[in-house]
């Protein structure tokens, strides 16, 4: 009678692609963490160069960093699958000591993270950016 396809593929020669699923990302699309390291050393110095530090100021500063630092990966960077998170930590300069942690539960081999400072006689900011490799 008629013929079985028994392949979906088969069924649109238009869309006849295979599915495929990568465990790790290939050589030219992995974590670029020396130019992401660029971009948030950029960033930083156009944002703060000249700031004093204002409390009421400083929400704004880091939403702002974040989200600059955010689109410029995006549309410099082509790493496809990757999920960025940008962290942003600004405080004020008082001459005291400052310890910055990150603990992540991730894969070693596709995943990575990249951070720069700025620091001024008024503040300081440290800026991290995560890259998750989604399989």
């Amino acid at each position: 009678m008629g013929t079985e396809i028994n392949n979906v593929a088969d069924a649109n020669p238009a869309t006849n692609s295979v599915t495929s699923y990568k465990l790790k990302p290939s050589l030219g699309e992995t974590f670029k963490g020396i130019l992401i390291k660029e971009i948030i050393h950029e960033v930083l110095a156009e944002k703060l160069q000249g700031k004093i530090y204002v409390a009421e100021e400083v929400s704004h500063w880091t939403k702002d960093i974040a989200d600059t630092i955010n689109t410029t990966i995006r549309n410099r960077l082509i790493m496809p699958r990757y999920k960025y998170v940008v962290q942003v930590m600004l405080g004020q300069q008082l001459g005291a000591g400052c310890h910055y942690y990150a603990k992540c539960c991730w894969d070693a081999e596709s995943d990575s993270q990249t951070s720069d400072i700025f620091s001024n006689t008024s503040l300081f900011c440290v800026c991290t950016v995560f890259g998750v490799y989604l399989y």
